[in-house]
């Protein structure tokens, strides 16, 4: 039996800034430093070191108890805020690693309202494609005012008229995917190049009213559900609703207006900010990667291929979702990029046999356990 205990116990740096209600306002402006096997991921942790510094961290202590006894303590860092601007200072190739040095503006104010910081964030999440599939009676208007707003936004999105293709296919495993299950609309996103999917559907109806009537005019009712999902992992970003009305003389515009209002109050009371806030926090704190290992033919092996990842700089933490049939199944949460995983894996040793990446598509890693 395991137990995962987790404590939080100490803020480093600006205690108040993380935990006060009302955390101070305004910017920080620090200098530092970030290095990786790449300058885009020396970039990244340049940034990650500037809100850390900037901003704070908390630590969190993780016990990991097996059949009652303490097996494993580990301290795991979790930071908050964002970069809004930078400027690189320095950047230069030292051997097969890269180093850079910025001067960064980091805050922990909303950063929905500013591009420019949007823009930082979205070139760290290395600029993630967006697909939106929202189904509707009678028209496209919610999927329409969410594909604008994200448009003005800064973010990259999968051709509207391609997904509208799908729409018309009527497949049911379309359909199982606009109704909210997130494995059928990661794998619908994945297989048309998005690494984040947005799935959902509009009900639009009339109010009806006296006065309404008399004076010739119609209340169009609309209620959006929308899922956020990542292509790579089927993990739900974000899972919110909303709600719009318009009036006017013809039924089907009066719906049709409520819908897009309904999109827009979503967008701008809580889908965005959720979607931003986990974008910010996969820079700050890492991502889950799901690792296949193939070829893991003992318990053993297994246990040492485990202990072997958990010690690869940058990985925080390392879960076993399953094992069997040579097969072992981990879910990883590390600081940096697919790339960089990729690069501080590749070619470890273990037990007398080789760790090698074999497949990698978004942010699902194959790795093989090989004889050398």
């Amino acid at each position: 039996m395991r137990i995962i205990l987790i404590t939080l116990f100490l803020s480093l740096i600006s205690p108040a800034a993380v935990f006060c209600s009302d955390p101070p306002a305004g910017d920080k402006t620090v200098t530092v430093e970030g290095y990786g096997t790449n300058k885009q991921d020396a970039l990244l942790q340049a940034k990650r070191s500037a809100v850390e510094e900037g901003i704070g961290v908390v630590l969190t202590s993780e016990t990991e108890v097996e059949n009652f006894t303490i097996k494993k303590d580990k301290i795991i860092t979790q930071s908050f805020g964002a970069v809004k601007s930078y400027k690189l200072l320095k950047s230069q190739q030292q051997g097969e690693n890269w180093y850079v040095q910025i001067k960064a503006v980091v805050s922990l104010d909303s950063i929905k309202a500013d591009l420019i910081a949007l823009k930082i964030l979205l070139i760290s999440m290395d600029k993630p494609r967006t697909m939106v599939l929202v189904q509707e009676e009678g028209g496209k208007n919610a999927e329409t005012a969410i594909i604008d707003y994200l448009q003005g936004k800064g973010f990259e999105l999968i051709d509207p008229v391609q997904a509208a293709t799908l729409m018309n296919k009527k497949d049911p495993f379309i359909q199982k995917a606009i109704n909210g299950d997130p494995m059928a609309a990661a794998k619908l996103g994945a297989d048309n190049g998005a690494e984040y999917i947005i799935v959902g559907s509009v009900r639009k109806t009339l109010l009806k009213s006296d006065f309404l009537t008399q004076s010739g005019m119609q209340s169009g009712q609309a209620s959006l559900t929308v899922k956020v999902v990542n292509c790579s992992s089927g993990r739900i970003v974000a899972n919110k609703s909303a709600t719009g009305a318009a009036v006017h003389i013809s039924d089907d515009i009066a719906k049709s207006q409520a819908a897009a209002k309904a999109a827009a109050n979503l967008m701008d009371k809580a889908l965005f900010e959720a979607i931003v806030s986990s974008f910010q926090d996969t820079i700050n704190n890492g991502a889950n990667f799901d690792v296949i290992i193939t070829s893991v033919n003992s318990y053993r092996d297994q246990k040492k291929t485990s202990g072997v990842l958990e010690n690869i700089d940058g990985v925080v933490s390392v879960t076993k979702r399953s094992f069997g049939k040579g097969k072992l199944d981990l879910s990883i949460l590390f600081k940096g990029s697919v790339d960089t995983f990729c690069d501080r894996v590749d070619s470890s040793v273990i037990g007398g046999k080789k760790l090698l990446v074999t497949d990698v598509v978004g942010n699902r890693i194959v790795l093989s356990l090989q004889d050398q």
